[in-house]
């Protein structure tokens, strides 16, 4: 946990909210902590039913006790992130895994690309990866336990995490532990396994986590449609195309192609891919062992495989969604360790050699990034030098000493010295990196820009994204209206109806320029974006400009009031 902590506090508490995502769910929040039926998230005051609520009710309770700030909506998301870690090296441990194979696990599910994304990103993700966790723990617990007691407190902790994860984020929270169950039934043909009380007791605590939920929502106003929404348009749905409105049209979002997520896999697992692919190799071979050993290659594999497959399978796709399945090649890799260290091969060095070197180009991309934005200005110089000479200190030292360690065949200490190396590059990078992120990212700051300009004047969003309704939205008690189309008359027959002091907000295409951009533009000219359909209005002559929004390398909205005549 000290290890892994740098890593989550620089990411839940040392930045704003980043698009995508993090605004629309930072309202969602808000709007949570604010009403008084809490049974249906809602976005803008409208529902929003992509998702159960246990994620909004936690970032609310933090907006609660906290006030409202990135930082405290993102404050529980760490319970979240201690529970994955704790989990996943508890399970290693019950597979027989001791010291570094059990802290591989945890420090996997802490620090992969993409989990430590999820870990540290608002969003239903981390909370859905926490029940994902305990769920495995659970399962293999129930699973490997001697019948009575032992199986039945494994079960229970079983159901109750894959409550939580559908509480999160639905059906996923079912998945991954159903996929592990059913392969390992098939696999070791353990069909008395489906005959043990212990298994079906711990239905009961789903039906008591999630059952007030469900009734509470379907005796609620158009009930059967929110209902319907979340299990059919959102599950369903993202698999093939089904005959909704157009706004419950997901399949339409994010294409995928067969494939995709095993192409993008070694991003998703960076720095740690080389080890998680020795992982894969070995539990090959041992998966075919009859002794109790192989049980838990073949739990790690089917942990991780067959999730992704059935991802594969979807017609939408986005990193996050791949990341339940990561926790199982944290398992590979975990066990690769230990048999490893026990049983050394000569490639196995290799595997480690290959991951000193992915972190050491990993930390000069990060340095080369940085030097970028001292370049352009975008970064002070001075504190940006000082971070890249702690990077190069730091990785050096920390890879030279994991080098030493593998050399002497302690490849359990050479893993632990190279996470220190990546964890400290990544978090020295975040010093200078985050705060110019920030700038370009700073809607609350631009949303407020435009109430006040808008506080005794109508105000309309054009065709507005998720993101544009959730910062106008977000902490302001003003209403507005939403126009759904740019029709030119459309838009000049509500300027009419609400008279000159009307206003109507547009997101304008591409990002703004700043010092990256404009430093960049030296060696490679970039065209200008335009102004899309808020200059086809102003041409047009059904609104005039008021003002422009605009964040360094980031979001550029249009303010339009009558037109001028």
């Amino acid at each position: 946990m000290l290890a892994l902590a740098p890593l989550w506090l620089v990411g839940l508490f040392g930045r704003g909210l980043w698009t995508p995502d993090e605004p629309r769910e930072a309202d969602i929040a808000w709007r949570m902590s604010q009403q008084s039926d809490r049974s249906v998230p809602r976005l803008a005051g409208s529902p929003f039913l992509e998702k159960p609520p246990l994620s909004y009710w936690m970032a609310a309770a933090g907006i609660a006790a906290f006030g409202d700030s990135p930082a405290a909506a993102r404050a529980p998301l760490l319970i979240c992130a201690l529970l994955t870690a704790l989990a996943l090296a508890a399970l290693a441990r019950d597979m027989g895994l001791r010291g570094g194979g059990a802290l591989l696990a945890a420090l996997v599910a802490g620090s992969a690309l993409t989990l430590y994304r999820v870990s540290s990103w608002l969003a239903p993700d981390a909370a859905l990866l926490a029940g994902n966790a305990l769920a495995l723990l659970g399962l293999w617990r129930g699973y490997t336990g001697a019948p009575g007691r032992a199986k039945a407190w494994g079960y229970a902790l079983m159901h109750i995490g894959a409550a939580t994860g559908f509480m999160a984020k639905s059906a996923p929270g079912w998945l991954v532990p159903g996929l592990v169950f059913a392969g390992l039934i098939l696999w070791e043909r353990r069909w008395t396994e489906l005959r043990r009380w212990e298994l079906y007791a711990g239905f009961l605590l789903q039906v008591l986590i999630i059952g007030p939920w469900l009734w509470t929502v379907a005796l609620g106003v158009d009930g059967a449609t929110a209902l319907r929404t979340l299990f059919w348009n959102n599950i369903a749905g993202r698999f093939t195309h089904i005959d909704a409105p157009a706004a419950l049209d997901y399949s339409s979002g994010h294409p995928n192609h067969f494939g995709k997520y095993f192409i993008e896999l070694p991003f998703y697992l960076l720095p740690w891919t080389l080890i998680c692919a020795a992982g894969l190799v070995r539990a090959c071979r041992h998966c075919r062992d009859a002794s109790p050993g192989g049980t838990a290659w073949r739990f790690a594999l089917l942990a991780s495989v067959p999730f992704l497959v059935l991802l594969s399978l979807a017609a939408t796709a986005r990193d996050i969604y791949a990341a339940p399945a990561l926790l199982g090649f944290a398992l590979l890799a975990a066990l690769w360790l230990q048999d490893a260290q026990a049983a050394p091969q000569r490639r196995d060095r290799a595997w480690l050699t290959g991951t000193q070197c992915l972190i050491g180009l990993i930390a000069l991309l990060l340095i080369g990034a940085l030097a970028v934005l001292a370049l352009a200005g975008a970064a002070p110089a001075a504190a940006t030098l000082a971070i890249i000479a702690a990077i190069i200190a730091f990785t050096v030292t920390a890879l030279a000493a994991a080098r030493r360690a593998e050399s002497r065949g302690d490849l359990q200490d050479s893993v632990v010295y190279s996470y220190g190396a990546y964890a400290a590059a990544l978090t020295l990078s975040a010093f200078i990196a985050f705060p110019v992120i920030d700038r370009g990212q700073d809607l609350r700051a631009l949303a407020d820009a435009v109430r006040a300009d808008t506080q005794q004047e109508p105000l309309a969003l054009l065709a507005p994204d998720e993101t544009t309704l959730a910062i106008i939205d977000h902490g302001h008690a003003g209403s507005f209206t939403v126009l759904e189309n740019n029709d030119p008359a459309a838009v000049r027959g509500w300027f009419e109806a609400r008279g000159p002091r009307a206003r109507v907000l547009v997101l304008l295409p591409g990002h703004a320029a700043g010092a990256l951009t404009q430093w960049l533009a030296r060696w490679h000219s970039m065209a200008e974006p335009g102004n899309g359909a808020a200059g086809e209005l102003v041409a047009g002559g059904a609104a005039s400009l008021v003002r422009l929004y605009e964040l360094p390398q980031g979001r550029r909205y249009a303010l339009l009031g009558p037109p001028q005549h």
